[in-house]
C-alpha cells in the first residue's frame, strides 16, 4: 500500500547557507500564508517544503493558462559535484534528465504552480 498523496502548491528553488547551492524544490500550498502589510511576500513554511527525489511525480501549470500542462513526468536527477554547474549565475545540484536546463531553471525561480506526489513509500 502506498502513503503518498498528491500535493498542490508552486514550484520553487531552495538554497539557504549551508546548501552549498540550490535544489528543485515543491512547495506545498497548504504552508503559504498569504501576504499581509506585515509580509507583502506572505510566509513559507518549512514544513511544506520537499527537494525533489528521484522517483517523484510532478506536474507543472503553465503561468498564462493553468489548466495547461507545461511539463508533467518522474523526477530523474542527474547529480552534479558542488560548484560546477549553475542555472541563471545560481550554483544547481542536479538536472532533470532531458529537460533543457533554462527551461527547467525559470519554472523553479518564478514559482509555477505546480502538483506533486512524492515517491511512493512501502511500509516497513
Amino acid at each position: 500500500m502506498c502513503l503518498n498523496r498528491v500535493m498542490r502548491g508552486v514550484c520553487t528553488f531552495h538554497s539557504e547557507t549551508g546548501t552549498e547551492g540550490g535544489y528543485w524544490a515543491f512547495q506545498d500550498e497548504q504552508f503559504i500564508e498569504p501576504p499581509t502589510k506585515d509580509m507583502p511576500s506572505g510566509r513559507w513554511s518549512y514544513d511544506g517544503l520537499h527537494l525533489l527525489e528521484d522517483g517523484d511525480q510532478l506536474t507543472i501549470y503553465s503561468k498564462g493558462s493553468p489548466r495547461l500542462v507545461e511539463w508533467s513526468g518522474i523526477i530523474q536527477l542527474h547529480q552534479y559535484p558542488l560548484f560546477s554547474e549553475d542555472a541563471s549565475g545560481m550554483w544547481i545540484h542536479a538536472d532533470q534528465v532531458g529537460v533543457n536546463r533554462d527551461w527547467w531553471a525559470k519554472f523553479f525561480f518564478e514559482d509555477y504552480a505546480a502538483e506533486y506526489t512524492p515517491k511512493a513509500i512501502m511500509p516497513e
